[in-house]
């Protein structure tokens, strides 16, 4: 899965990533990976049952010790030399391995599904180990397709967005695929090429990503992304890359208020980010937001906190879905905005990174030709 990743330009993304408001902070003003992207990018279900089932971490170790049949505390065995449980985090190998020498089908399946789960959407930094909390949505298949996995999947990443932000944080986690996808889908300046594929495929699959060196070439991308996205205006977005009614099948993009995975609570806002449904921007009212946090600037620790009854906000998606017509009005040109917003946004972001004394000053990005849409197609998650 990492073989296709461009971690500088994500890197570059992720300076821009402001975890109070989830959204990205450009020059322009405020952008973000919304419902109806994750539908359209990995073409999983974002609507359905909140995904926030919880468990304590003493549970969730009693879980995967009867899932594989052994105790969790002992050696995986075989070429690993590892524990099954260590960290909080179960092993991945050992894990798929494991049930099919289960023979009992139900739990081949689950063992499957968990490790596919945990290596796409659900990514630990571990990169070889998976949080057990992906097997509280796989216990019971016959509610499998009863989840909203997309928003679930977003609410994860948003989290490890906003982790990664801090300066004690190293390395990134999530669905990184959908990430990258969604940067391709809206800023043409990095798209590579792409194949032809069905309309109903998942968009990710379409594009072809080289493989890119690490080291000290990465550092140099990661500083010429920084430049890049600073030179950037709103003109160079492409704001609706599904069509101006990429969103109108997919009502639950709209919704306003927190999304979850398990533990995880993240708020989600479409006002902050109407020009990607073909609307006007305005200035945003204020989110919903946690009880209490704590996620200190230059340490590791990321703590939300949001009341219980919050959950119910989900299932009440008629009084919670943002009416576009009744808060703007649709876009003349596709950047448009109101003529105070730009003032708004300055007084409270900072949306440019590199210093203007850092560098020779750098030309207008030159945008690659727009190809059509008619013909997108996607990279496998």
């Amino acid at each position: 899965m990492m073989q296709h990743l461009d971690m500088a330009l994500l890197s570059a993304f992720v300076e821009r990533w402001q975890p109070d408001t989830n959204t990205f902070h450009m020059p322009f003003g405020e952008i973000s990976i919304l419902l109806h992207d994750v539908h359209h990018i990995l073409r999983i279900p974002v609507d359905g049952q909140l995904m926030g089932d919880e468990a304590s971490q003493d549970t969730l170790k009693s879980d995967m010790g009867g899932l594989v049949r052994l105790s969790v505390d002992a050696q995986v065995g075989g070429k690993w030399k590892s524990k099954w449980y260590d960290n909080g985090a179960m092993h991945a190998e050992g894990l798929l391995v494991r049930g099919g020498e289960l023979k009992i089908k139900e739990m081949e399946v689950q063992c499957y599904l968990f490790v596919l789960l945990g290596s796409t959407l659900f990514v630990d930094k571990s990169r070889d180990r998976l949080r057990p909390a992906i097997n509280l949505f796989l216990k019971d298949h016959r509610r499998l397709a009863d989840y909203a996995w997309g928003a679930g999947a977003l609410a994860y990443l948003y989290r490890q967005l906003g982790v990664a932000t801090r300066a004690g944080s190293k390395g990134l986690c999530g669905c990184l695929t959908l990430l990258q996808a969604w940067i391709y889908e809206y800023f043409p300046l990095f798209r590579p090429s792409q194949l032809p594929q069905s309309p109903d495929a998942p968009r990710a699959s379409s594009w072809i990503s080289p493989r890119l060196p690490g080291g000290d070439e990465a550092r140099q991308r990661l500083v010429r992304y920084r430049q890049l996205l600073d030179e950037l205006s709103a003109d160079d977005v492409t704001w609706t890359p599904y069509g101006r009614d990429g969103h109108t099948d997919i009502p639950r993009s709209l919704y306003t208020g927190p999304i979850r995975f398990s533990d995880i609570a993240e708020g989600y806002d479409p006002s902050r980010c109407l020009r990607q449904f073909g609307y006007r921007q305005i200035i945003p009212a204020a989110m919903t937001v946690p009880h209490d946090q704590y996620r200190p600037a230059s340490g590791s620790s990321y703590i939300v906190f949001w009341d219980p009854w919050v959950n119910q906000l989900w299932d009440n998606v008629a009084a919670r879905r943002l009416e576009l017509d009744f808060a703007s009005r649709p876009c003349e040109q596709p950047s448009e905005i109101v003529e105070e917003y730009v003032d708004w946004f300055l007084t409270r972001s900072h949306p440019r990174i590199t210093h203007p004394t850092d560098g020779e000053p750098q030309p207008r990005p030159l945008l690659v030709h727009q190809v059509s849409y008619d013909f997108l197609l996607l990279f496998q998650i």
